[in-house]
């Protein structure tokens, strides 16, 4: 009751004191003139004061009747960032495409020279990997023959002439391979060079390396002749005849030579060595040729009822003249494939890498001229001379 009758004090109390001044100003006035700026300024207080008692009273009567205890608010405050604003990035003249990176060089897991040893030296030219290997027929025999040009007294050579010769008993053929001296290859365990080094530099067992690793044909035998041993060979056997495919002029000796293609000459040693290493007006790939003639000759009279009795004779001889792996007992055994062979000379095959199967290069750090093979052109004419 109390708030209500406060309430309707304070409502209503303005009223109050606008009738309380006007009276208490008019009776002022007529006792007290002097007093009339001061009567105005009470006035003008008690109406200020009656506006703000009459808000107070607006302010009460909004207030509930029954008060509520206001629980504080458990809700977290979090203040939300601010906005910035960000420039905008300079556009620049870089590519749309993004580069892709470089790999880096890794060391292959494949053993580039396969089972052969790797280079000692480095190389003037990218090694090559090795040539699949042949297979061979059972019983096959495959021998090379190197003519060396090593003098009396002398250490130092170079085997000028590499022939391979194949041997079959089974199917009673024989194969001719001729290789030229300059073949630039690669010399398992050592480096690219000309083939006819290989020996020289590793002996045997390097040559058989490099045939194989190059020509993927696998050597069981190797003979090493020097040329004034073919001059004593030759002779013991009464001379040779000797069928020329290729014409040929030249001087050997301070003589000169004059053959023909299509005719059969009869040489003695000194005629045949002659026939064999001439080039002075050829190349080397026509003394291939030429070489393979003279051998087909010899192994020939060899093979003749005369030469057969003479085998031991010859291979005695040669010890000095010579070298090889082969016993004499390993030779005889040839003989009976000889013998038809004489009497089927269809069955003897005659291959070469010629200059078709090469191409010239000179080694930069030498000068030297040499000839690189043709590997795939050579691959496809071994798979005619040595395939199935």
């Amino acid at each position: 009751r109390l708030i209500a009758s406060s309430n309707y004090w304070i409502k209503h109390s303005h009223w109050t004191m606008l009738l309380f001044d006007w009276q208490f100003w008019i009776n002022t006035r007529s006792r007290y003139p002097g007093y009339r700026m001061k009567t105005q300024r009470v006035i003008l207080i008690s109406t200020i004061l009656g506006l703000g008692l009459t808000s107070c009273s607006q302010l009460v009567n909004e207030l509930p009747s029954s008060p509520t205890p206001i629980t504080p608010s458990t809700q977290t405050y979090t203040p939300v960032p601010s906005e910035t604003h960000t420039p905008s990035p300079i556009p620049t003249s870089t590519p749309t495409a993004t580069p892709q990176p470089i790999p880096s060089v890794m060391p292959t897991s494949e053993y580039v020279w396969g089972y052969f040893p790797g280079p000692s030296e480095d190389s003037a030219i990218e090694i090559d990997p090795p040539m699949e290997p042949f297979s061979f027929p059972p019983d096959t025999v495959n021998i090379i023959l190197l003519g060396s040009d090593q003098r009396p007294n002398s250490s130092g050579y170079r085997t000028d002439t590499l022939l391979i010769l194949s041997l079959d008993p089974v199917n009673g053929t024989a194969t001719m391979l001729s290789i030229p001296r300059d073949l630039y290859v690669y010399i398992p365990g050592w480096k690219v060079n000309r083939i006819n080094t290989a020996e020289p530099h590793g002996g045997f067992d390097m040559m058989i390396d490099t045939v194989l690793y190059n020509l993927g044909i696998p050597l069981h035998h190797w003979i090493r002749v020097r040329f004034e041993g073919m001059i004593e060979a030759v002779d013991i056997l009464g001379g040779i005849e000797t069928y020329a495919t290729g014409n040929l002029y030249d001087e050997c000796g301070g003589v000169y030579y004059n053959y023909q293609a299509g005719k059969r000459y009869h040489m003695d040693g000194m005629d045949a060595l002659c026939y064999t290493r001439m080039r002075k007006r050829s190349s080397d790939f026509d003394r291939l040729r030429r070489q393979q003639e003279v051998l087909e000759a010899m192994f020939d009279k060899i093979i003749s009822i005369d030469g057969l009795k003479k085998v031991p004779e010859l291979f005695e001889t040669f010890n000095h003249t010579f070298e090889s792996d082969m016993r004499l007992e390993e030779v005889l055994s040839l003989v009976p494939l000889a013998a038809s062979l004489t009497l089927e000379p269809e069955m003897v095959q005659r291959y070469r890498i010629d200059r078709s199967l090469v191409e010239s290069f000179r080694v930069p750090s030498s000068g030297a001229s040499v000839l690189l093979p043709k590997r795939e052109q050579i691959r496809l004419m071994l798979e005619q001379a040595f395939g199935d």
